[in-house]
């Protein structure tokens, strides 16, 4: 039997006196007119890394080659004050996680089997561009081969020292729910070795120190190869969810791993309780691909936290919605330790970075196939007579493996007709046309809006009503985002 996300962030730490206000969302529709207009074109394309043998990556890491293995370098976001022996990385006011400490960081209680989280959270070994043993985290993430996890572009792909282009990094090892302080082999790696078979990038992502590697490019995709069974039917998985960032309350677990420093040297899954805000961005710099910069709002699809503090091996870790928990970020830059009033930053699960690797990592995966249907509960088939209201019932639903943040829907009314209400989400409605935004449509869990309408006294004696909701190009049949539903009056 698959398993599924059904529990609290209690189970983390066993403490369940905390309250965060429910996630929420206050940046512009994601696919608005106005957005498309305002940002040129993203770079869509991506690219995967030569096919690897997962039984090589399984036979090379042994339990002292994962001692070994070091964390791996990471992205800086803006630097803040210079470090000083008093310098605290999340201020005393701003430490949300219960029990974290000068990073926000508490360690997950153990076993990590025992809750969703941290057994679809695991760490991830690699040799890099520079030949060199690193480490990151990584998470598991659904898909229809149900062998994929992601974590970010620089964990998978990287400029060595000394070269001009990237290269792939190699050998990739995933162990969910590592345990590096359990005594034997079952322990440390209760679901086993789960050897990579082939990486992902977006094109847009180059691996430059200072551009690329800081920016909404940050993200990567790996399959695993197959065992006795997937990946995700042994340890469950998180719903993507396509979004661009803005605010929400999330948790993020990983394994940061500066060697010798308990519980930072890589062998604890330590979690951090977070509110978002949208990314401000970094500078641009002549390393950033020009298609990555001209024109494009500063922060795009990239989102941070001033409660939890970034430390290297962390990098790719998951970000996810503290109450429904849905993936919404990978982890990929921050402040170093030491740097006071810490912060870090993740890439959004944005349609210019997943959006463009998905589909090649996962091509039999169905994503953002959103549809709307238009209905009147009750006695659909009755006419309405003339100046009288009914109502109508816009039904949106998301079929396939991922949920999207921030969905338009459009009601209009013909002439002859009007709207005199509309519940169920936010809208801003007129007469003849409510533009409603849906903070989330998630898969199996369709989102209604009943719209009251009023027939004029002088209405012919035929109305259609229109429904439209906007997906994106992931919707492999978008002849569903639209419905008409015909209204007979009579006098």
């Amino acid at each position: 039997m698959r398993r599924t996300l059904v529990t609290t962030l209690a189970g983390l730490t066993g403490c369940t006196g905390f309250a965060a206000p429910p996630a929420t969302a206050d940046q512009p529709p994601l696919f608005s007119a106005e957005t498309e207009q305002q940002a040129p074109p993203p770079v869509w394309g991506a690219a995967s890394s030569p096919r690897m043998r997962p039984a090589q990556a399984v036979k090379y890491w042994t339990a002292a080659k994962q001692a070994e293995a070091r964390a791996a370098d990471l992205p800086k976001s803006p630097k803040g004050a210079a470090r000083t022996a008093a310098s605290l990385s999340v201020p005393t006011a701003k430490r949300l996680t219960p029990g974290g400490d000068v990073n926000g960081y508490a360690r997950v209680r153990r076993p990590y089997t025992a809750v969703p989280y941290s057994r679809i959270s695991g760490r991830l070994f690699f040799i890099n561009a520079g030949g060199q043993p690193d480490s990151c985290t990584a998470s598991v993430v659904r898909s229809a081969g149900e062998l994929l996890i992601a974590t970010a572009a620089h964990c998978v792909y990287s400029v060595a020292e000394g070269t001009a282009t990237g290269q792939w990094h190699r050998n990739f090892l995933f162990i969910p729910a590592y345990d590096g302080r359990a005594a034997g082999l079952r322990g440390r790696e209760p679901y086993g070795r789960w050897g990579g078979r082939r990486a992902w990038k977006p094109d847009g992502y180059t691996g430059l120190h200072g551009g690329d590697w800081n920016s909404s490019y940050d993200i990567a995709l790996i399959e695993v190869g197959r065992r006795e069974r997937t990946l995700q039917d042994a340890v469950g998985a998180f719903t993507p969810m396509l979004n661009q960032g803005g605010r929400h309350t999330i948790a993020t677990t990983g394994y940061p791993g500066l060697l010798g420093r308990e519980p930072y040297d890589g062998r604890d899954q330590l979690w951090c309780l977070g509110r978002t805000r949208q990314s401000a961005g970094v500078a641009r710099t002549e390393t950033m691909l020009a298609a990555n910069t001209a024109g494009r709002p500063a922060g795009s699809g990239r989102m941070e936290t001033h409660n939890c503090h970034l430390y290297k091996g962390h990098s790719g870790g998951p970000w996810f919605l503290k109450d429904t928990g849905d993936l919404i970020g990978v982890l990929s830059a921050g402040k170093e330790d030491g740097e006071a009033d810490g912060n870090s930053v993740a890439t959004a699960l944005n349609l210019e970075g997943y959006g463009a690797i998905v589909g090649k990592a996962d091509p039999e995966g169905v994503y953002d196939a959103l549809s709307v249907k238009l209905s009147r509960p009750a006695r659909p088939a009755r006419p309405v007579r003339r100046g009288r209201t009914t109502t109508v019932t816009a039904t949106v639903t998301m079929r396939g493996l991922m949920a999207a943040a921030r969905v338009p829907v459009t009601i209009a009314a013909p002439r002859g007709a009007a709207l005199a209400a509309v519940h169920g989400v936010a809208c801003a409605p007129s007469r003849r046309q409510a533009t409603c935004l849906i903070p989330a449509v998630r898969p199996g869990r369709p989102v209604t809006i009943k719209a009251r309408v009023h027939v004029a006294a002088g209405a012919p004696r035929r109305l259609s009503l229109a429904a439209r909701v906007t997906s994106t190009r992931l919707d492999p049949t978008q002849r569903d985002n639209t419905d008409v539903l015909r209204l007979f009056t009579r006098g």
